[in-house]
């Protein structure tokens, strides 16, 4: 028989879970894609466009079904982005199922947050015009960016923005903090 060495036992009082608190947010399809036609009319008519068939092209109009069906889909393609991106604050779902059908029925996004308690509740509201911003301007970035227009380069680089800001509201201020200079400023002051 072998001989087998029993150390001691250690206990580790494991920390609790720190406290969670849902918080819903809801963005309305519908208000979303009026911004998206707004915001492409008002381009067009400060573009100085001429040709009214470019003019046309260029304004997006949700009641086309061609322009309904491109802004309805890059809507859904930034949902997903965003989705992906804030998967670290989304209330866990069990779905066994997923298709990429665009219905009439659900007529809104809604993101279930499970967020910290330290979370303000009165960043809420900020967070949910950000979430729709990035929604409106995700998808006007692809529809200018279709027709290899300029104006999608304006929204590429806010859209990195809103994002950060989006991800800096729900993670809250960073609790990093950096030593101070043991030997004075980092830069050399001439006298």
């Amino acid at each position: 028989m072998r001989g087998y060495y029993v150390g001691p036992v250690v206990i580790v009082d494991d920390p609790e879970a720190p406290v969670k608190k849902p918080r819903l947010i809801e963005i309305y399809k519908n208000n979303v894609y009026k911004d998206i036609e707004l915001y492409t009319y008002k381009h067009v008519d400060g573009s100085g466009l001429q040709d009214i068939k470019v003019r046309d092209a260029v304004a997006a109009d949700n009641a086309e079904n061609m322009d309904g069906m491109i802004l309805a889909r890059n809507v859904e393609f930034r949902d997903a982005q965003l989705r992906r991106k804030l998967r670290f604050a989304l209330e866990k779902e069990s779905i066994g199922y997923a298709d990429d059908e665009i219905t009439l029925n659900d007529n809104k996004y809604k993101y279930k947050f499970l967020l910290p308690e330290t979370f303000s509740d009165n960043a809420l509201r900020a967070l949910a015009e950000f979430i729709h911003r990035f929604l409106v301007w995700g998808a006007l970035y692809d529809w200018y960016a279709q027709f290899g227009m300029q104006q999608a380069s304006v929204y590429a680089s806010q859209l990195r923005d809103i994002e950060a800001a989006i991800e800096g509201l729900l993670k809250g201020p960073s609790m990093v903090k950096r030593p101070l200079q043991p030997f004075g400023p980092a830069q050399k002051i001439n006298w």
